[in-house]
């Protein structure tokens, strides 16, 4: 069941993300969808299938984007990887927990994913005033999108009679 659940997820994310139009005032940038259901699957279920999450939310990400393939799967992985280690501290059923991780793991992947762009640049791919925009409106869009994302997740998998504790 947390297969089918993940795929709707994932699926209906990336659907989503790909339809709602990007906010120009936020420097063009779209709810991070797929972020927040890495986010949800890293705080609630098992390791295996928190990092099986991350990977394929990065993939279809960079997919639906001109990002080289397994860019966005690596920031995504290593943040679950982190959530992972961290998450026994964390108020994981906290609404606030839940939007403060969307906003800082958004603005990180932003910048983190600018980082690695630029790498293979010879000149700059961005200025820094718009990855600085870029990261404020993305880390916007995930205080709003995490916990939406989160309490959809947690609704559906309470109403199919699924608990996250009986995979850990």
């Amino acid at each position: 069941m947390t297969a089918a659940i993940m795929m709707v997820f994932l699926l209906g994310g990336a659907l989503l993300q790909s339809l709602i139009p990007a906010a120009a005032g936020l420097g063009l940038s779209k709810p991070p969808i797929l972020l927040a259901v890495a986010l949800y699957f890293a705080l609630v279920h098992s390791r295996g299938v928190a990092v099986t999450v991350a990977i394929l939310a990065g993939i279809i990400q960079d997919s639906m984007s001109l990002f080289p393939v397994g860019t966005s799967a690596l920031c995504f992985v290593v943040f679950t990887l982190v959530i992972m280690e961290w998450r026994e501290t964390l108020f994981r059923d906290s609404l606030l927990t839940v939007a403060v991780l969307g906003a800082v793991l958004s603005a990180l992947t932003t910048l983190a994913l600018a980082l690695i762009l630029s790498l293979n640049a010879t000149e700059a791919i961005a200025p820094n005033w718009w990855v600085a925009l870029k990261m404020g409106g993305n880390a916007v869009l995930g205080l709003v999108t995490a916990p939406l994302v989160w309490w959809l997740a947690s609704s559906l998998e309470h109403h199919v009679g699924l608990t996250a504790g009986e995979e850990r």
